[in-house]
């Protein structure tokens, strides 16, 4: 399993025709959380933190961060969309699956302890040859 390389200002949620429905959730965090890290809901605090596939509590449903925040500061990610995540997609091929990783808040190009799949690698066509987007779908 390789850890996919995310960087925080390469994050962006993409809209536009074909681009689908973005569902998103708000809240504060529970500690820091950068842009393209995998974060869940504490289901005791209902805060916002980070997830790792070690565990099936730490694996639980979550969705990517597209508002980084600190401790107590509010912050944003998705659970179902279109991201652009930079190049981290790049060693992919369309229609990959995309697993959180046994590494806090991190993506894998295959299943951690608990296999759990945060989504799929797709193409965008915005220029002549296609871009690859993650789309996410927990």
């Amino acid at each position: 399993m390789a850890d996919l390389s995310i960087t925080s200002a390469d994050v962006a949620p993409v809209s536009g025709p074909g681009s689908g429905f973005h569902e998103q959730v708000t809240g504060p965090a529970a500690e820091t959380v950068t842009a393209g890290q995998y974060v869940r809901l504490n289901v005791t605090s209902g805060t916002i933190e980070l997830g790792k596939a070690t565990s099936a509590a730490e694996a639980r449903q979550g969705g990517i961060c597209i508002l980084g925040a600190g401790a107590n500061e509010t912050t944003t990610f998705v659970r179902k969309g279109y991201l652009d995540v930079g190049n981290a997609l790049s060693a992919l091929t369309y229609d990959d699956d995309v697993y959180l990783s046994n590494t806090d808040g991190t993506l894998a190009d295959a299943a951690g302890s608990v296999s759990l799949i945060v989504g799929t690698v797709v193409p965008s066509w915005g220029h002549t040859t296609a871009d690859k987007l993650l789309r996410v779908d927990l």
